[in-house]
């Protein structure tokens, strides 16, 4: 893309920043948004580096790859151009590459990567975490891709993985690893580098750790916030509050016992989903007052690229206020 194009893609979110960090508690979808939003970048045009954290492999083939691993490769390409490349970071892999950016090579470098980073991580708490940040930082710099998308750790490792640089910060008053973690905060802080994207599920204890998370997020790091993504929603359905056998009288429909009372226990369920889901949805108005995406659940045996494809269509759209 031409620089500066991608803040001409749609939704306009998708374009604010050159880095989204994707994160949510653990079982709400977050991956499969990352790939998403991944997919809704790269078929406008733009060239998508999709960076898993914690290495899930499985993000390939629901693109339609193979699985990642920490040598890139291409999971998907379009007609305009487009295309998502998928890597994982791990730490030791960052560890080199950091001492080959220090100009530490061949065998040397080899030989301290692999014997010093366990030690070093073991005396400096959060290194592993902000080494994979400044490998991020450093593609960044480097113009690698138009976007970069990171699917973080799961919310309880998020916030550590994302506060490493401040909190190295404050324990580590000069050289190379001060520097790292200065150029880490700064990229986290800079609106026009890296935002946020938080993902939920309509549901209390998503929604209690995403909420904490994004006061986490925003107050101690200062990470710039996305709409909040809210996944897998019910369909609101109007016809749930008319009872089966109002229903089958409505159609001309005779309904048997035993249906009438499978159609009553399905009801109520549905009812009892949406009654859930409504109050979770005016919890979030209340105590996390960002803009909103929407994504319908998808009921499917086996989640694949032909659903990635569905609710890539569905985070297309420009985000709602909270009401």
């Amino acid at each position: 893309m031409d620089p500066g194009a991608l803040r001409s893609l749609t939704p306009t979110w998708v374009g604010n920043a050159s880095v989204t960090v994707v994160a949510g508690k653990g079982g709400v979808g977050s991956s499969t948004v990352a790939a998403a939003l991944a997919l809704v970048a790269a078929r406008q045009g733009a060239d998508v580096l999709l960076v898993a954290v914690d290495g899930r492999p499985g993000l390939g083939p629901l693109l339609g790859g193979k699985p990642i691993g920490p040598d890139e490769r291409v999971l998907r390409a379009f007609d305009r151009k487009g295309r998502i490349r998928g890597r994982t970071i791990p730490p030791a892999q960052a560890f080199s590459d950091y001492l080959e950016l220090k100009g530490i090579s061949g065998l040397l470098r080899k030989a301290a990567s692999a014997a010093s980073l366990d030690v070093i991580a073991a005396a400096t708490p959060g290194l592993e975490h902000l080494l994979v940040l400044g490998k991020i930082k450093e593609l960044d710099r480097e113009k690698v891709a138009d976007l970069i998308i990171v699917d973080a750790p799961p919310a309880g490792l998020a916030a550590p993985f994302l506060r490493s640089a401040s909190a190295l910060q404050a324990v580590v008053a000069s050289g190379p690893i001060r520097t790292q973690a200065d150029e880490v905060a700064a990229m986290l802080a800079d609106p026009r580098r890296c935002q946020g994207l938080l993902v939920t599920l309509a549901e209390e204890t998503p929604v209690n750790e995403v909420v904490e998370l994004a006061y986490d997020l925003e107050e101690k790091i200062g990470l710039t916030l996305g709409p909040l993504v809210v996944n897998a929603c019910w369909p609101d359905r109007p016809g749930l509050h008319m009872s089966p056998t109002a229903a089958a009288r409505a159609q001309g429909v005779k309904l048997s016992r035993a249906a009438k009372a499978a159609l009553d226990v399905s009801g109520e369920f549905g009812r009892k989903r949406l009654e859930g889901q409504s109050l979770q949805l005016n919890r979030l108005s209340e105590l996390l007052p960002l803009s909103r995406v929407i994504l319908p659940r998808v009921p499917t045996a086996r989640f694949g690229p032909a659903e990635l494809d569905l609710l890539a269509d569905a985070l297309s759209v420009e985000p709602v206020a909270a009401r």
